[in-house]
């Protein structure tokens, strides 16, 4: 047998081209070899027993051996690239840019531009700590908040617009679920705690906010998707991403806001006893809420958002149809528990493990980027076997 290095089918002896995706097959003695080497791997693997990332690609459903080829979602971002390039992906997603079916890549996406977008929003947001801290101006601080708030969720939302191979969601549409729904989920998710009421995060109160706060935007996602009518693994993700990243984004922002709140009511105290606050002990403040909450984003809401939206779409495919009955279907059930564990994990108080390096969100952030990866993969194959029709 030899293996499809791109689709990993397996094709007969002497094939010249793979029988699922059509791309010339390695033929000579030598790659013929590293395809047996491959199966003797896979073999004693097998015997061993599976790792957790091969349990975990079975969990999700993925019917190929996992592909982590996380390197290519980084490969292109040192390279140079034309304001043209950006316009394209831009522009993705109009009547007059989806490309049709047969024109969609079938390989890995080499996203690029979400780091030019953090980088822009990283440049605005030192520009306008300048402004706050050096000039000591309070008209740039509310732009400060929130332009630091939104750098790395706008920035991991485009990374899923660049994914989605389809090509075929608008940025219009995207920035529309980002706003409407980033805080349409913030709505259903206090809505659904003034239901329950809130709770001490110990264990018990930390999954009950992963429950609430995942059906807060799955909702919202699910609302979406029903408009969006083109469903697909990699739309899932990013329709999922995009409601998840405006939640992260407003969330943090109000998270930045704290330190100023406590400011102003603790000025009048002082100012009753002649004394003056520090106003650079609430800078600190801010610019740790907003950096650390950054640094842990891609690995919270927005990827979160975008697993539960992926479970919508494959149980809708399995139903053919979206509605909501697709909410106790046990496809959706399977994949959508697991944001709820990670978030109730990342909430409860196992996260003091290793506090002072965050080694517990640190490790449900790889995590979770495993699973997206086998999503993308499980979305590349969707492509593969549409195209090929």
């Amino acid at each position: 047998m030899i293996y499809c290095n791109y689709c990993e089918h397996q094709n007969q002896e002497g094939a010249a081209f793979c029988g699922n995706c059509g791309k010339p097959l390695n033929t000579n003695k030598n790659q013929r070899a590293t395809s047996e080497s491959c199966q003797q791997s896979r073999s004693k693997a097998s015997a061993n027993g599976k790792s957790w990332v091969d349990s975990l690609n079975d969990y999700v459903g993925n019917d190929r051996p996992a592909d982590l080829n996380w390197k290519v979602l980084f490969t292109d971002v040192f390279k140079k690239h034309s304001v043209e390039e950006a316009e394209d992906i831009f522009i993705c997603g109009t009547h007059s840019t989806t490309p049709s079916a047969y024109e969609v890549s079938k390989e890995w996406p080499h996203p690029w531009l979400y780091s030019r977008v953090f980088l822009m929003f990283g440049i605005a947001f030192a520009l306008l700590w300048v402004c706050c801290d050096m000039f000591g101006n309070p008209n740039a601080l509310p732009g400060m908040i929130v332009v630091g708030a939104f750098t790395v969720p706008l920035s991991t939302m485009i990374l899923f617009l660049e994914v989605n191979a389809w090509k075929n969601v608008s940025l219009y549409k995207v920035i529309q679920t980002f706003l409407v729904g980033g805080c349409a989920s913030l709505v259903i998710t206090l809505f659904l705690f003034s239901i329950v009421g809130s709770h001490e995060l110990d264990f018990f109160g930390a999954f009950l906010t992963g429950v609430v706060e995942e059906i807060g935007k799955v909702v919202i996602v699910y609302w979406f998707l029903r408009r969006l009518g083109k469903l697909s693994i990699l739309s899932g993700l990013l329709i999922g991403a995009s409601v998840g990243a405006g939640f992260a984004a407003f969330e943090s922002a109000g998270y930045a806001l704290q330190p100023v709140i406590s400011f102003f009511q603790n000025s009048g105290y002082y100012a009753a006893y002649g004394q003056q606050l520090d106003a650079s002990a609430m800078m600190e403040a801010i610019n740790q809420s907003i950096f650390l909450r950054g640094f842990l984003a891609p690995g919270g809401h927005v990827t979160w958002a975008a697993i539960s939206g992926t479970a919508l779409v494959i149980a809708a495919k399995a139903k053919g149809k979206i509605d909501t009955s697709l909410f106790t279907d046990s496809k959706f059930l399977r994949l959508f528990l697991i944001p709820v564990v990670l978030h109730g994990i990342w909430d409860s108080p196992l996260s003091s493990i290793g506090a002072d390096i965050y080694m517990v969100p640190v490790a449900l952030t790889v995590v979770v980027w495993v699973v997206v990866l086998i999503l993308i993969n499980m979305g590349l194959t969707e492509v593969s076997r549409i195209t090929n029709r």
